[in-house]
C-alpha cells in the first residue's frame, strides 16, 4: 500500500553554497553526518531548548536538502527560520514534490528506509496512493518515531520525546539554537521525564495534558501523538518517569492511560 502524505507532511528544501553552516547552528544533529548516512532525525529549538519542530533530514544532493516536518509546523516555522539566514547563501521554501510512504522503492524517488518494511519517498510524480491519516500515525506510533505538531509546539525538551535515545541529538557538535539547556539536561542529571507508549479506551488528543494523583493530579505529561484501532486508542506519551502506572487524561482519575516504557531502566537506555 501508498500511503500519499501531503496532507500530513512538507518537505523545506534548504539549498546553496552555506545550507550545512547554516542548518549546523539551527538544528540538534550534526547534518555533516549526512555525508555518511542516508537520513537523520533533528529538532528545532526555542531559546529555550523547547522543541519547535522535529525534522526528517535528507541531503538531496551537494550543498541541498529536504527537512521533512508536520505540514502545519512547517508553515508555523518557516518564517522563524528565514530570519536566521540573513546574508548567507541560502534558499529555504517548502517544496512543491509530494511524499509518500510505500511497502517498496519507487523508481525515480528520493526514498528513505524508516523501518524494516517502509519507506519515506519524495517523488516529483504523482503515485497512485491512498489518504488515510490513522495508518500513518499508527505507522508513527508503533515505530516510536515522534513528531511535534502544532498542539505540541514548545511543550517539551527533546530528551523527553527520546531524541538523544533515538539519534536525534548529537552532543559534540557544537552551538546551535538552544543547545545550552539540551547539554545542561545531558550532562547534569537523569532526565526525569520519558516517551512511553500507551493504550487507552478514551479519545485522547495531542498536545492534551496528561496528570497523575502521584502528583495531586498536576500535569505530569503530554499526549505526543495516537491513533485508533477499534474501541481502543495507543499512542506516545511524554512522561515523568515515576507516573508510568499512575497517568490519567482526567482530574477525576477515569480516563487511565496504561502505559509502557520504552527504555531499560537498568541502563537508561
Amino acid at each position: 500500500m501508498t500511503l500519499n502524505l501531503n496532507s500530513e507532511l512538507a518537505i523545506l528544501e534548504c539549498s546553496g553554497s552555506d545550507a550545512a553552516t547554516y542548518l549546523q547552528g539551527q538544528l540538534s544533529n550534526d547534518i555533516r553526518e549526512l555525508n555518511n548516512k542516508p537520513w537523520q532525525f533533528s529538532a528545532h529549538l526555542s531559546n529555550k531548548g523547547r522543541t519547535l519542530a522535529t525534522f526528517i533530514i535528507t541531503q538531496h544532493q551537494e550543498n541541498s536538502y529536504y527537512l521533512i516536518t508536520n505540514k502545519d509546523v512547517a508553515d508555523k516555522i518557516l518564517p522563524r527560520l528565514k530570519m536566521y539566514i540573513l546574508r548567507s547563501k541560502v534558499t529555504l521554501a517548502i517544496s512543491a514534490k509530494s511524499i509518500y510512504l510505500n511497502d517498496t522503492q519507487i523508481d525515480g524517488g528520493h526514498n528513505l528506509q524508516l523501518s524494516a518494511d517502509k519507506y519515506l519517498t519524495i517523488s516529483e510524480n504523482p503515485q497512485e496512493s491512498t489518504i488515510d491519516s490513522n495508518a500513518w500515525h499508527k505507522f508513527l506510533v508503533e515505530n516510536t518515531l515522534p513528531m511535534i505538531y502544532l498542539e505540541s509546539i514548545e511543550k517539551i525538551i527533546p530528551q523527553q520525546i527520546n531524541y538523544d535515545l533515538i539519534g536525534g541529538i548529537n552532543f559534540k557538535k557544537g552551538c546551535y539554537t538552544g543547545q545550552e539547556i539540551v547539554a545542561r539536561t545531558h550532562y547534569l542529571g537523569k532526565v526525569k521525564r520519558r516517551m512511553a507508549k500507551f493504550t487507552t479506551n478514551t479519545q485522547p488528543q495531542v498536545g492534551q495534558s496528561v496528570v497523575s494523583p502521584l502528583m495531586d493530579n498536576q500535569e505530569v505529561g503530554v499526549i505526543i501523538d495516537c491513533y485508533q484501532d477499534g474501541q481502543n486508542h495507543y499512542g506516545l506519551v511524554s512522561l515523568q518517569n515515576n507516573c508510568l502506572d499512575s497517568a490519567y487524561l482526567d482530574t477525576d482519575n477515569q480516563q487511565k492511560l496504561t502505559c509502557t516504557t520504552l527504555i531499560d531502566e537498568s541502563t537508561g537506555a
